[in-house]
């Protein structure tokens, strides 16, 4: 008798070590970047909740600036100038 149909025991074990060795490679990178995709989640919902939040248009009329006054010094002299 030939048991050596389709599948035996040595393909069966080579089938399970790639798929480990696949496994053993894409968990650390699945764990890395799951983070990262909460994070983005997060920062979209806020961008969300922010675009439907409502706007206080906050303007400024150029009548209501008081401009400062300018200073100039000049000195005629050498002696020292008081300011009060």
């Amino acid at each position: 008798m030939n048991y050596q149909s389709g599948l035996n025991f040595s393909k069966f074990l080579s089938g399970v070590s790639k798929t480990l060795g696949v496994a053993n490679q894409v968990i650390p990178i699945y764990e890395q970047t799951k983070p990262l995709f909460s994070n983005v989640r997060k920062a979209y919902n806020l961008i969300k909740i922010n675009n439907n939040l409502p706007r206080n248009k906050v303007e400024t009329k150029e009548e209501n600036l008081i401009p400062e006054p300018k200073r100039t010094i000049t000195k005629k002299d050498n002696s020292p100038q008081f300011f009060i």
